[in-house]
């Protein structure tokens, strides 16, 4: 039944909304990614990031909804501006064994806003309450310290460190480990602290 209400979600905050993607959000992912900062840190992302890249995201994420084990994808729709910021998502969701992955990217001009935290906090709240989750994943690229340290502010822990994890464009890449535990995630206590 929750897995066919996926593409139904709709999570509101003070200043958010987080809805699945449309067509019509194509334009502000070009405008959100197309920049070399995400290389880094997101490597299998294209640079540069044009409108068919933005589409085929798209189809993507709407198609993920469909799949045996889904994944969540959302936009990050800035209220006041009227407009796509970023994104968050559940990947994986395993609803046998009550877990996911969790992904984020937010346009370079809002990093370090809290804007993130904001979306998370609601996204995780859903996952555990809703989805009935009891882990939520995370792999941070070793040299990307300061999502490391964003995940931490949300409650999650390190459990491993994998060496060469990841094979892109031509290297290898080291990864943290990250898992956030629903009897670790106290919704009211970190939306104080962070706020």
């Amino acid at each position: 039944m929750i897995k066919r209400k996926l593409n139904e979600v709709m999570l509101e905050t003070k200043n958010l909304m987080l809805r699945p993607y449309k067509k019509s959000d194509a334009k502000f992912l070009v405008e959100n990614y197309n920049n070399k900062a995400f290389l880094k840190n997101i490597p299998i992302m294209p640079y540069p990031y044009n409108l068919e890249d933005a589409k085929n995201f798209i189809k993507i994420a709407q198609f993920g909804l469909k799949k045996k084990i889904p994944t969540l994808e959302l936009v990050v729709f800035l209220k006041s501006e009227k407009r796509v910021i970023g994104g968050v998502s559940l990947k994986c969701i395993d609803f046998k064994n009550k877990n996911a992955v969790s992904g984020s990217c937010l346009a370079k001009q809002y990093w370090g806003t809290k804007l993130i935290y904001e979306a998370k906090l609601e996204l995780y709240k859903f996952a555990f309450k809703e989805l009935k989750l009891v882990k939520i994943s995370s792999k941070v690229l070793s040299h990307n310290i300061r999502s490391k340290k964003h995940l931490e502010k949300l409650a999650f822990t390190q459990q491993g460190y994998f060496q060469k994890d990841l094979y892109v464009k031509g290297k290898y890449l080291d990864v943290f480990y990250m898992e956030l535990l629903k009897g670790n995630f106290k919704y009211k206590e970190l939306k104080n602290k962070l706020f």
